[in-house]
């Protein structure tokens, strides 16, 4: 018998569904500093971004650049599910997780570093990748898959290992680069209006002036307004409060 989703991952979600559209969305604040249109297509993703510690890849200073090691995990299951991927090899940060549904119903959820999570509406989109899988619990093997109970999914695991690259700090003794593990750096990438990309305060999530790295080069003005509210699918939200955690494996008989 399946138990109910984790509740910090439901919250996680639920949170971030309601938020869409708002300007208290993370997800859309982060997009917003990019000028990137946000669209029902991200509420079916379901990029939860409650974790500071993504693992991506890419240039900009402060980001995690990812390398698959050890082997293969590949099954396919139908509900909540706990997958045996064996030990983590040594300096393995995190799991990349890729995720199929097999037909139409629900949603799957898998648990990300930190308190996050991410998630795949089977209805709207087919795949999801995830770079920032969690790490088993110490001492198991196991990974968690979360999903509803008659959605059909194939899942591909494998572990990573992660380098984060340090931020870079100008004349005036700030940080820029890109959030991570460590927090928020004082200044992040931003695009302005005038289609310039360079930097503006972590703080300015409703716009502001964009600036070279030196925090005082003014190079353009990024003019961000509310959205409109998103209306939200009662599928979407029923497919979430579907979603089920597979019960604990038993130990076995004479283990500790």
């Amino acid at each position: 018998m399946s138990t109910d989703m984790r509740p910090d991952t439901a919250a996680a979600i639920r949170s971030e569904l309601s938020a869409i559209g708002t300007r208290h969305s993370t997800l859309q604040r982060r997009q917003r500093r990019a000028r990137i249109a946000v669209s029902i297509t991200a509420v079916a993703a379901v990029a939860v971004t409650t974790s500071a510690a993504a693992l991506v890849v890419a240039g900009l200073p402060g980001t995690t650049t990812t390398a698959a090691v050890g082997r293969t995990t590949t099954v396919t299951h139908t509900g909540p599910a706990r997958i045996d991927i064996g030990d983590a090899p040594e300096g393995a940060g995190g799991v990349i997780v890729d995720v199929t549904c097999r037909n139409d119903v629900g949603m799957v959820t898998v648990p990300t570093v930190g308190q996050g999570a991410s998630g795949v509406h089977c209805r709207m989109r087919r795949t999801m990748h995830v770079v920032d899988g969690r790490l088993p619990e110490q001492g198991t093997t196991t990974f968690s898959v979360e999903a509803s109970a008659d959605t059909q999914w194939t899942a591909t695991l494998q572990y990573a290992t992660a380098v984060t690259s340090a931020w870079g700090v100008n004349g005036r003794g700030q940080t820029y680069g890109v959030p991570n593990a460590s927090g928020q750096p004082d200044l992040v990438p931003a695009t302005a209006d005038n289609g310039r990309k360079g930097w503006i305060r972590s703080t300015d999530v409703d716009g502001g002036d964009v600036v070279e790295s030196d925090g005082t080069t003014v190079i353009g003005h990024t003019t961000v307004g509310v959205a409109e509210e998103v209306p939200l699918d009662q599928g979407i939200i029923d497919d979430l409060d579907s979603v089920r955690t597979a019960p604990p494996t038993p130990t076995p008989s004479g283990g500790h």
